[in-house]
Parts: C-alpha cells; structure tokens; sequence
C-alpha cells in the first residue's frame, strides 16, 4: 500500500499529457495500473515488469536506463517515483533535465522513509518547483518545471558505467569483476555466494565436473565465473535486472568461451537441461517465503535441472525454503550452515 500511494500522487498527472511523456519505472510496479496512455512511454530495467506493462496496453521497453537514443528536449512530463538505489535515483533527476521539452515537467514521488523530501530539496536546485503534493503525513510528490540550464547535477556515482570493484580480500578467484549501481550487492562478494563456492569445490573434488552450469538470478556473475573456472564448463546465466545481464555479459565475456546471459524472468524461455544449477536468490531480507517468488524459482530449477543433477540454493537461515522446495524435489538437504547463510541441495532421485 505505502508504494501504492507514493504512485497515485503520479497517477493524478496522466490526465495532464497531451504531448509524449515519459514514465520510468524501476523494479517497484504499481499494484494498481491506470488505464494504458499511448502518449506515455514507459522504461523499466526489470523485464518482467515490461511485460505486465505491455500486457497492459502500455508501450514499454528495456534497458538499463539507457537515454542515450531518446532525442533530447522530447518529453512533456517524466515522471518517475523514486529508487531505492540512491544513485540510480540521482542519475534519472539528472537525465531527465535534458529529455525534457522547454517548461517540461518531472514528478517524483516517493514515501518519507525513503527520503522523498531530500529528493525534492536536492531537485529543486536543478528545477523550478512549482508544487508539494501529499497523499498523507508520509508520502509526497513534487512537480518540476525545466527552465534554467542545469549548473550543478546530483552525484550519481556515474551510473551508466561497469566499472572493476575490489575483490582482492576474497579467496576465489583471483578476478578483474566488472560491477556498476543498480546490480543487487554491487560492490562486494556477497557471503552467501563465498560459502556455496567453497562448498562446490568440496562436493566435486573427489567427482566429475558437472556438464553445464546455470546459474539464476546471477547479479554481476560472481557465481557464473567461479562455476566456469572452477569446472571449464559451458555456464548460462540469467536474470531480469539489466544492469545485472550487463555485467555479468562483461565479466563471463573475458573468459573467452562460449558462455550465455539472458535476460528473462526466472528461467522463463530458457529450455536446457543443467546437471548443476546454482542460485543466491534475491529474497533475503524483508522477503516473505510465501511471496511466489519462492515458487518461481524452485519451479524454475525443478524444470532444468538434469536427471542426476544437483540444484544448490544459498538463503539467509530465517528462510525456510526447505519446506516450499518439498512441492518440487523430493531429496532436500541442508549441507553447510554458518551464522548468517545455509546451503540446501535440492535433488530428485
């Protein structure tokens, strides 16, 4: 509900366009949709969210926010409710004074604990603000109008560019990572993922190295590379984020063998068999293990999972993901555990 909100302070406006506009949309959907307007063009970087989106009537596309072939000056109104990526959030603000028309208008939106009302003070030094709006004491809005060159952008960490994160301190592998704001954990080797690669190496020391690897949900790779080092296997990646399909492509590409990333939902269109899947999935904190997500992923590793194979689950330990993967795999197993992580292999025999 609370993101709900902060988006009908948005929906208020789209009977205000009369020209083409701009909504940009991140990995957060609306529960509720408007009617579809043909005058509004949406970007997401989550390709599931294109497709509701387009489902619904809107024309969508997908990128990693990439401006760069929209002309400039062509927008009446953008709106845009805010990230939850602080960087992400700055470089829209910023790009969008240059995709707008002369007296075009940005909406942002967003809830108080998510520090709206510093988004709309830091705007304001860019745009005229002509409006506060309220839905109620927590979620805000403001209309901004473009007139003045901008003179001093906010810092985004330059957003649009993979640049190599320090991974020196960790054990394995020894490996120039390509990462960028707007990929989950993206300037660090998550714990989660250095305890299931440890554990691999264990599994397979005295064992043949499985045939093929998938890897969902890869994020910028870190699992993807470990797998094709490790076992110089062919290793298919995927994820719906396009900041992370962009990295991982990065990374997996200086291996020089014939490795795959794809965007999609889960594991949606992908139709290989994997005798080793891995996964560091994306429901960690604040994640609800009845929320389908659960299912969409077990469901997904179930369905390209090899006879004989193995599928191997790193979750924080507060997620009982043992008790959902029941409805797929009937051999389940918690294998490793520390204070933070556990490692379940999920098999069918």
């Amino acid at each position: 509900m609370s993101q709900q909100l902060s988006f009908e302070l948005l929906f208020e406006h789209f009977s205000a366009v009369s020209a083409t506009s701009l909504w940009i949309l991140d990995e957060n959907p609306p529960s509720h949709l408007p009617p579809a307007n043909p005058l509004i063009h949406i970007i997401s970087n989550r390709i599931d969210v294109v497709a509701l989106m387009k489902a619904h009537g809107f024309e969508a596309s997908y990128s990693d926010f990439d401006f760069s072939t929209i002309p400039l000056t062509r927008y009446q109104y953008i709106f845009f409710r805010i990230s939850k990526e602080k960087a992400l959030a700055h470089y829209v603000i910023n790009s969008a004074y240059q995709l707008l028309q002369d007296k075009g208008k940005l909406i942002i939106s967003g809830a108080k604990q998510e520090g709206i009302k510093g988004y709309i003070e830091r705007s304001s030094k860019l745009y005229t603000k002509l409006e506060t709006l309220k839905a109620d004491k927590q979620h805000w809005a403001a209309i901004l109008e473009r007139n003045e060159p901008i003179i001093q952008p906010l810092a985004d960490k330059n957003y649009p560019v993979l640049r190599s994160i320090n991974t020196a301190q960790e054990r394995f592998p020894a490996f120039d990572f390509f990462s960028k704001p707007g990929v989950f954990g993206w300037d660090k080797v998550d714990a989660g993922s250095l305890l299931l690669i440890e554990l691999l190496q264990d599994i397979y020391q005295q064992s043949p190295a499985p045939n093929n690897v998938l890897d969902i949900g890869c994020g910028y790779g870190y699992l993807s590379i470990c797998c094709a080092v490790l076992f110089n296997t062919p290793v298919v990646a995927c994820d719906n984020n396009a900041a992370a399909i962009s990295a991982c492509r990065r990374n997996l590409a200086q291996l020089n063998a014939a490795h795959q990333v794809i965007a999609t939902n889960c594991t949606q269109g992908i139709i290989e068999k994997f005798s080793l899947i891995v996964c560091n999935p994306p429901f960690h904190s604040g994640f609800e293990v009845e929320n389908n997500l659960t299912d969409q992923f077990l469901k997904g590793a179930k369905e390209r999972l090899a006879p004989g194979g193995m599928a191997l689950f790193v979750v924080n330990l507060h997620i009982p993901l043992e008790r959902k993967a029941r409805n797929y795999f009937n051999h389940i197993q918690t294998i490793s555990d520390n204070q933070h992580f556990k490692v379940i292999k999920l098999e069918n025999h």
